[in-house]
């Protein structure tokens, strides 16, 4: 049995090696699939990656990030689930391999950036993005050949795996992103809580000496200026500091 890798393994192991470490290296979807559009292109030759994933708001897939493409090349890259090629990967579930796009009446082209589809043979790679078993997004290359019948079975493999990473990668940013929401929003609570809990209003006193310094307390937590609270022990300092922090801009 021949166990000598080829020229072709090295470089798909070689790929997988520098994607993980490109994703162990930060939690920036946008920064990393990006560089693993890269290295697609640069060691495997797949070129114009794009990864697409569902926009919530508007209900439409989107290219989140390519390599490859312009500006304006990636704005015009929005589908409707079960639209072309894109669309309908997401909407089944399931890869699709396109071997001439110059022939394939459900690619539409829509970003525009491969010019004449009849000066060379384009074969579009169209892989579902997964997480958990439900597909967030598809990760497409493009690939040219020139001469023959292309086995993609390779192609098919490695990009498989490669959107398997990234859909671990979303779905650690979304939970990341979702407790970060979670967490500002409790502190806002909080924020509101103790703001209402330590309102002048509240605190207890009916002399005019405590008048007096309530009026005080007001002034003072409109301005920046550093407050020296002078007293006895259990004369309210405490309090005192605590409505001017929470109450002060």
């Amino acid at each position: 049995m021949n166990t000598q890798a080829t020229p072709r393994k090295i470089a798909e192991l070689t790929a997988l090696y520098e994607i993980s470490r490109a994703l162990a290296s930060s939690l920036d979807l946008k920064e990393t699939s990006r560089k693993i559009l890269e290295i697609l292109a640069s060691i495997l030759d797949m070129r114009r990656g794009t990864l697409t994933l569902l926009d919530p708001e508007t209900g439409e897939l989107v290219i989140e990030t390519a390599h490859g493409l312009t500006a304006e090349e990636i704005a015009r890259g929005r589908f409707k689930i079960g639209e072309g090629v894109t669309g309908r990967v997401f909407e089944k579930g399931e890869p699709m391999i396109v071997p001439d796009v110059g022939r394939e009446p459900l690619f539409l082209n829509r970003t525009r950036s491969r010019g004449d589809l009849t000066k060379e043979r384009i074969a579009f790679l169209c892989m579902p993005v997964k997480t958990h078993g439900e597909t967030i997004g598809v990760l497409s290359v493009d690939r040219l050949f020139k001469n023959g019948s292309p086995d993609f079975n390779d192609d098919v493999r490695v990009l498989t795996v490669v959107g398997s990473l990234i859909g671990q990668a979303v779905k650690l940013q979304q939970t990341v992103s979702r407790e970060k929401r979670e967490l500002l929003e409790q502190n806002i609570q909080l924020q509101s809580e103790l703001k209402n809990r330590y309102r002048i209003g509240n605190i207890v006193g009916q002399s005019k000496v405590m008048d007096e310094v309530f009026r005080s307390v007001l002034q003072v937590c409109k301005s920046k200026a550093t407050v020296l609270l002078r007293g006895e022990s259990g004369t309210g300092k405490e309090l005192i500091a605590r409505a001017i922090h929470y109450n002060s801009p």
